[in-house]
């Protein structure tokens, strides 16, 4: 399971599908996450982003789980 404190390159090189989660939030967010916050973990850019938490991890580990 993919944690809040895993760096976004990190979970971004183990499982390639959650790149789309990524990008999809970046359009919530009003900028590549990828381009932008690529050291920082998901938990740094929830919070930095505004975004719901909890279902972004839902959604990067269905993702990472295919």
């Amino acid at each position: 399971m993919i944690a809040k404190d895993r760096e976004v390159l990190d979970v971004v090189e183990k499982y390639p599908d959650t790149q789309f989660v990524f990008e999809q939030r970046g359009e919530q967010a009003g900028e590549c996450i990828c381009c932008n916050a690529l050291f920082q973990t998901i938990g740094e850019v929830a919070a930095k982003y505004s975004l719901d938490l909890e279902g972004f991890l839902e959604d990067i580990n269905r993702a990472a789980n295919g």
